[in-house]
């Protein structure tokens, strides 16, 4: 009898140090991961970018650090303008996102040659210029010159990897946390429960 005692209290003394351990991590994972500092933290690069760019755009610098996030999701330009409440902000969004440096694979994919587009672009050639000899509209030019410019610029300042390590450090802590909570403790009630009935 005194023996199973024993091994009783071993087992609550395990239990008992790993939900320790589970709840320090739980109360550093809600605070890494509240919305309130990731949002806050969005917002200071994006201050700086509007700053940096002149960016002027009719969303507020809150809308567009939810751009930012909402795009790390995986969301649309249409579902994010959604998000924002209006899916009529689509091409704003659209637009936005590219003076965030944010880009899809279908922004650097123009209806011309690129190197051309370049090429002639840095010889000083005007808008109208521009668009005879690659024979598309003039505003297709504008709009492939903002994203190239754009492009250039995140290559040279780093916004872009600086966005990535703020969500990243949320996901990587919401999933070590999922892990203890979910996989960890369970696993030490688990073997323990079945040593001690053993």
């Amino acid at each position: 009898m005194s023996g199973k005692t024993e091994k009783l209290r071993d087992l609550v003394m395990k239990i008992g140090a790993s939900t320790k351990v589970v709840e320090k991590q739980a109360t550093r994972h809600g605070s890494l991961r509240g919305s309130s500092e990731i949002e806050h933290a969005l917002l200071g690069v994006v201050r700086e970018m509007i700053k940096q760019y002149t960016i002027q755009t009719k969303l507020s610098p809150e809308q567009l650090a939810s751009v930012v996030r909402l795009f790390y999701k995986g969301l649309s330009d249409t579902e994010i303008a959604e998000r924002l409440g209006d899916r009529a902000l689509n091409k704003t969004v659209s637009r936005a996102r590219i003076k965030l440096h944010l880009f899809r694979d279908t922004d650097l994919k123009p209806p011309f040659d690129k190197e051309e587009f370049l090429r002639i672009s840095d010889a000083g050639k005007s808008v109208k210029e521009m668009a005879e000899a690659l024979r598309v509209a003039p505003s297709t030019i504008s709009e492939y010159r903002n994203i190239f410019d754009s492009q250039r610029a995140s290559e040279r300042d780093g916004y872009t990897k600086r966005f990535q390590e703020i969500l990243s450090d949320q996901d990587v802590s919401e999933r070590m946390v999922t892990s203890h909570s979910e996989d960890g403790l369970s696993d030490t009630i688990d073997t323990d429960y079945e040593a001690a009935e053993a």
